[in-house]
């Protein structure tokens, strides 16, 4: 009976045991994955805001090269675009040490140089180019960067 018993009892500990580890491990493995699609979703914010920010120059380099104007009200929307990406890029700058990684902080310090740089160009054709590559580097940086950052690096390179 004593055997019975204390089997019984063995079993009631085991199973408590691990029962509390199984939900300590799911915990923290939710935990870990609502943290990764946190920097995910930072991640894709600035890259959102990098490509809004790239296609102002684009599409005004475009229009000069055609000698064509930019239609005032696509000039407008791309003013905006461009205006509210490069606040979202100031607030991740700000925000990186918390949810973007160091190498990713670093990368849009140095754009926010360059973009300060590319500011005092002598033409608004050479303004537009430099911004654009500036962008354009920061951009394809960023992606890598978010690659190594979130363990993504599996997935096919573009």
């Amino acid at each position: 009976m004593i055997e019975f018993i204390s089997s019984i009892l063995a079993g009631i500990v085991i199973a408590g045991v691990t029962a509390f580890i199984t939900v300590n491990l799911s915990l923290k493995r939710f935990r870990e994955e609502r943290w990764w699609e946190r920097r995910a979703a930072a991640y894709e914010n600035v890259i959102e805001a990098l490509h809004h920010s790239k296609a102002f120059s684009g599409v005004h380099m475009d229009a000069e090269l055609e000698r064509r104007k930019v239609p005032e009200e696509r000039d407008k929307e791309l003013r905006a675009k461009s205006a509210q990406a490069h606040r979202e890029i100031d607030r991740a700058t700000d925000m990186a040490g918390f949810l973007l990684g160091c190498e990713a902080r670093d990368r849009l310090r140095k754009y926010h140089q360059d973009t300060s740089d590319a500011g005092r160009a002598d033409s608004w054709h050479e303004y537009l180019q430099l911004d654009w590559d500036v962008t354009n580097s920061c951009l394809k940086d960023l992606i890598e960067i978010a690659r190594k950052d979130l363990k993504t690096g599996a997935r096919e390179k573009a």
